[in-house]
């Protein structure tokens, strides 16, 4: 698999139908942290993860869908939404580390709701800059970063015009696309952890998704 795009929708396929996939997705080390549920955190490298989703595929009939990707070579996140076989439709988002060509560690959440608005044509800006204002603003302070057609996804259940006020600690290297104008970063804060992505637009954030976990990062 030669690009990250690639990876993100085999990635999903492996968990819809093909969990022999893992061998070309996975480095052999590859670990997995779920903020939800400790479900995953010692299915380490490619045949335990076949093995765990020969069981997982058992007893869930769950179709994955990859949506806005945020590439930064070497790392690489991405929203998805799943269909899940009692009805109910969720957002989520994967954060990737790659060695090389396999993906050496995952972050993977679920929200409680899917957002249901069309994803952003892709557009641009300083995003290194968007970046710092965008944790100034989520901190509190009334800093000049959106658009006027800004809209905020959380993956609470419920609607939620902006979030509350707290200061983000980003966790590993956020991940800056310049060329989908896109910007992904875990983070600690109030709750154990969390990730955002940006869609920005003329240097502006335009659209952005914040999912939270409920436990602390293991890596």
């Amino acid at each position: 698999m030669e690009t990250n795009e690639e990876r993100m929708r085999q990635w999903c396929r492996m968990w819809n139908e093909d969990p022999a996939l893992a061998h070309e997705l996975m480095s052999p080390a590859c670990v997995q942290w779920s903020g939800q549920t400790p479900g995953l955190d010692g299915v380490v490298g490619p045949a335990e993860q076949v093995r765990f989703l020969e069981g997982y595929r058992a007893k869930h009939v769950n179709i994955f869908r990859p949506r806005v990707l945020a590439d930064g070579g070497d790392h690489f996140a991405y929203l998805w939404d799943v269909d899940k076989a009692d009805g109910h439709k969720l957002t989520g988002f994967d954060f990737n580390i790659r060695h090389g060509d396999r993906i050496a560690e995952n972050w993977t959440f679920v929200g409680e709701r899917r957002d249901p608005t069309p994803d952003p044509a892709y557009s641009g800006g300083d995003l290194d800059k968007v970046l710092d204002s965008w944790l100034r603003w989520r901190a509190g302070d009334p800093v000049d970063v959106l658009t006027e057609d800004f809209g905020y996804f959380s993956g609470a259940a419920g609607p939620l015009a902006r979030p509350e006020p707290a200061a983000l600690t980003p966790h590993r290297e956020p991940i800056v696309d310049p060329d989908r104008g896109t910007v992904a970063f875990l983070w600690t804060g109030p709750a154990a952890s969390g990730a955002d992505l940006l869609s920005v637009r003329e240097g502006r954030v335009a659209r952005a998704w914040s999912l939270t976990g409920t436990r602390p990062f293991g890596y």
